[in-house]
């Protein structure tokens, strides 16, 4: 035991079971910056461990096993700083700025207790889809080179004052773009589209902005940083340096199914809001855009949402579900665990209830499944909330598919990381 290779095994063994244990789910949620912390400095001991633990070895015969481990780490790292430039970054001169960064604003709703987190990339052309994520950074902190993974919880293009769930059109420029049929998002956007008149600044002159929106819960650690940041300011309101690196994840082909049945409790609004207005997007009928000219299947779409704060579904309804909402294929129901009451009459500009309590999960899903079988459609249910009502819903298909209604794809979206 005295003989130095094995001391440094041991020392490699002890710490390979520290970064299991600083793994495990509840610490990462509950302290995410120690869990990166740790895993980050456990990982480059363990590392060092095995060097030394093999260096016995005549010509470090063992060495050829790990310097690939450190090879991959290295290209991993050098990767993402590339990909976080090339998101964050725009260099060009042909605009009035040669070097354009991203630009961030967040606003904490202290009734909703939730930060609304607005990033404009400094690259526009990237293409978020539903069902990604970001890893945001802050990096004018001592801690600036965390990264926190969030979906993205909604998009839309800028042109001007002008806002529109459509993009440039390849191929076409701005100007040509025929975006009348499909909605505009609220929040500070007029009701037009880029076409505006022949009065107004060309088109072509202004410069094309991607926004995305993050809906953020602040805990401990970096949210609620966040949050105290907002708070420091009279209107709650912070203009701050947030880079993004991404977008990450799969999307479902939810525009496959004639039925969607969209279940979410939350900020797992986050996971919905992108399909929804993908669904907007899709159903324009002369729609020749980004979207591989698949236009959507679906008949019927609703949205069943539980949270604690009612305001935090009267903000959202009114800007990214306010279109959606005036739909006559979109439905949605909306629940509120803490303060209904106070938004019970009427919390929307469409005549929309917030009930109180949660969703009979099982009877609804019974409901749904019965009215596609009977309709030979097929049915989507996509789930994104806390444990207890992901479990319900899975149990509650299951149920429904034993029952003879398999035209069902169940899809379950991350809550937690």
């Amino acid at each position: 035991m005295s003989k130095t290779y094995v001391l440094w095994g041991i020392l490699g063994t002890f710490v390979m079971i520290l970064v299991l244990i600083t793994s495990l789910d509840r610490i990462r949620i509950a302290t995410y910056e120690l869990f990166l912390i740790a895993h980050v400095v456990l990982s480059v001991l363990t590392l060092v461990a095995c060097f030394y633990h093999t260096v016995v070895f005549e010509g470090n015969e063992y060495w050829k096993y790990l310097w690939p481990s450190v090879a991959i780490w290295v290209i991993d790292r050098f990767l993402r700083i590339v990909r976080l430039c090339y998101c964050n970054l725009h260099v060009s001169s042909s605009n009035r700025r040669l070097v354009k960064v991203s630009v961030s604003r967040m606003v904490y709703d202290e009734t909703a207790d939730v930060v609304r987190l607005e990033v404009t990339p400094g690259i526009p052309s990237l293409q978020p889809s539903p069902g990604q994520y970001y890893f945001l950074y802050q990096p004018f902190r001592l801690t600036g080179w965390e990264s926190h993974p969030f979906t993205i919880g909604a998009w839309s293009y800028e042109i001007g004052d002008c806002t529109s769930l459509v993009p440039k059109s390849e191929g076409k420029p701005i100007g040509s773009l025929d975006v009348s049929h499909v909605p505009l998002l609220a929040g500070g956007a007029s009701d037009r589209d880029y076409q505006g008149n022949s009065e107004s600044v060309s088109p072509r002159e202004e410069e094309l902005k991607l926004k995305l929106t993050f809906w953020v819960r602040p805990y401990d650690g970096w949210t609620k940083q966040l949050r105290q940041q907002c708070l420091s300011s009279p209107d709650q309101t912070s203009e701050t340096t947030i880079l993004l690196e991404g977008p990450y994840g799969e999307t479902f082909p939810l525009w496959s199914y004639e039925s969607v049945l969209i279940i979410v409790g939350g900020t797992g609004i986050a996971s919905a809001v992108p399909y929804i207005q993908d669904h907007l997007r899709r159903s324009v009928e002369d729609w020749d855009g980004r979207l591989e000219n698949e236009k959507t299947r679906v008949r019927d779409m609703e949205l069943v949402w539980t949270t604690k704060q009612a305001a935090f579904i009267q903000d959202v309804s009114r800007r990214e579900l306010k279109h959606a909402l005036k739909r006559a294929d979109f439905n949605a129901s909306f629940y509120a665990t803490r303060d209904s009451t106070a938004f019970a009459e009427d919390p929307t500009d469409f005549g929309v209830d917030i009930q109180a309590g949660r969703p009979h999960l099982q009877s609804l899903i019974m409901s749904r499944a019965c009215d596609a079988c009977s309709a030979g459609t097929s049915l989507a249910i996509l789930v994104c909330g806390p444990s207890t009502m992901a479990d319900e819903a899975r149990a509650a298909t299951h149920l429904a598919m034993r029952q003879g209604y398999h035209s069902i794809k169940f899809v379950e979206e991350s809550f937690t990381w």
